[in-house]
């Protein structure tokens, strides 16, 4: 993950975006904010682009304030959000404003299926599809040591027709990496709740 995609991650996580940017949206910032010479902040690419994914006090705020202190008061903004449910002017939790409780869940349901379908087009094994979501494992990967210990395994191999003790131990090195793989390495193992 490159520091565009954390920053953005991170203004998704503080609600300074309001949604994730489509493919060609996260295209055209990712050029913008890493183009040579470019000294502004990701935010000021994302209003660039597309201003509408910003939280309107955030695009306020920003165009205002210098990066710093912009976060600083968003920081106070949130926290009077937060203790303020009543305001009449808050924003729309859901993606669309306008959208039905049908909508956004058929929307949840497609992010949810786009995710997996990323997953599974890296090699990821759906291990459990249940009401409450879905659970996906990593295939196995050799670590840096079985790596090592096959490396030199065969390298004594090859040397074992000078003495039986290279034999031995090369098959000795081999032996424990093909077995530290298949026994000892477990898969890593991810969750998607359905929302």
């Amino acid at each position: 993950m490159d520091k565009t995609e954390r920053e953005l991650r991170d203004m998704l996580e503080d609600r300074r975006l309001v949604r994730w940017p489509t493919e060609p949206q996260w295209v055209a910032i990712w050029t913008a904010a890493n183009a040579q010479g470019y000294t502004g902040t990701v935010s000021a690419a994302v209003h660039s682009i597309a201003p509408d994914l910003l939280d309107v006090d955030w695009a306020r705020m920003m165009l205002k304030a210098d990066a710093e202190s912009a976060k600083m008061m968003w920081s106070e903004i949130r926290v009077r959000r937060s203790v303020s449910p009543f305001r009449r002017d808050r924003p729309p939790t859901a993606f669309n404003p306008g959208a039905s409780q049908a909508d956004v869940d058929q929307e949840a349901a497609t992010t949810l299926q786009q995710k997996i379908a990323a997953l599974v087009s890296q090699r990821w094994e759906v291990i459990s599809d249940g009401p409450t979501g879905v659970q996906l494992r990593a295939p196995k990967k050799l670590r840096k040591l079985d790596w090592l210990c096959l490396a030199l395994g065969l390298v004594c191999l090859g040397l074992g027709f000078r003495t039986a003790i290279f034999y031995g131990l090369g098959l000795i090195l081999v032996g424990i990496a093909l077995l530290d793989y298949a026994v000892l390495t477990k898969a890593e193992t991810k969750f998607l709740p359905r929302a």
